[in-house]
């Protein structure tokens, strides 16, 4: 680094020197009465150039000229390419829009080339009959239970452990002696403490005192510790203001015409 004096590094070989900007003497025009982006406006998808003119100095570039992205680009209309496609799109159909049918046509009667069919009556329980009739059938072709032999095997315990082969005695019903029960009465409601005590011992429940709770006894304050009351001061009234009466006295609805500031200023006496 060079001293106090000297240019350091950067400014020496001016590669982050800011560009230059170019005036002819024009008129000073208001950042805030220009239009904001004006650049903007002009139905441009891009902008490579920018809103600022700047010099064309290549003091901060290396290139010997600066190049820009999109330059000399034509505009282009997307609802133009949009209606390109369409067309591109239309040229491709060999034959006609398709037009649908106008609809179902309501059939009329005995407009036909052959006879109408004949109606034929089917009974609701036609499937349920016939399976009645072909089990019926089924069941009377046959001769008896399926022929067993005695090796056919058996259980060494019978299925039905609760099976006897003596019939058991005919059960003994007990006879249920009636019991009379007598209808249930509830039981008095409470009573209450207040209104005649007639049929008690006391006349009114004597209180037991509770350990929980400490009474407080009756503090009676002596002389020396009563509370201090003030004694009551002068009642205020309401009273205007001097400064008010001060002017109210100088301007009032005989002087307001020949009022003016030096004899205000003389009257206004505080």
């Amino acid at each position: 680094m060079p001293g106090e004096a000297g240019k350091t590094d950067m400014e020496r070989i001016g590669l982050f020197s800011e560009m230059e900007y170019i005036t002819v003497g024009d008129k000073y025009v208001s950042p805030f009465n220009r239009p904001f982006n004006e650049a903007a406006s002009k139905n441009r998808q891009m902008l490579p150039g920018g809103s600022k003119e700047m010099s064309h100095l290549q003091a901060g570039y290396f290139e010997p000229q600066f190049a820009r992205v999109f330059e000399g680009e034509g505009y282009v209309s997307l609802n133009q390419v949009r209606r390109r496609h369409m067309m591109a799109e239309a040229k491709k159909n060999l034959s006609k829009a398709f037009i649908p049918s106008s609809g179902e046509k309501k059939p009329y009667a005995n407009v036909t080339i052959g006879k109408q069919l004949s109606h034929s009556a089917d009974l609701y329980d036609a499937a349920k009959l016939n399976y009645k009739k072909d089990n019926e059938e089924h069941h009377r072709l046959l001769k008896g239970t399926p022929f067993k032999l005695n090796l056919h095997p058996k259980e060494y315990f019978d299925s039905n452990p609760y099976f006897l082969e003596n019939p058991l005695p005919p059960l003994r019903r007990e006879e249920k002696k009636e019991t009379i029960l007598k209808p249930f009465k509830p039981s008095s409601p409470g009573k209450k403490p207040g209104g005649m005590k007639a049929g008690t011992f006391e006349p009114y429940p004597a209180h037991s005192a509770d350990p929980y709770v400490v009474k407080l006894g009756k503090v009676i304050p002596g002389k020396g510790e009563k509370v201090f009351h003030p004694p009551n001061g002068p009642k205020s009234r309401p009273m205007e203001s001097i400064m008010a009466l001060n002017v109210r006295r100088a301007l009032n609805v005989k002087s307001y015409k020949t009022a003016s500031a030096d004899i205000l200023g003389k009257q206004l006496v505080f």
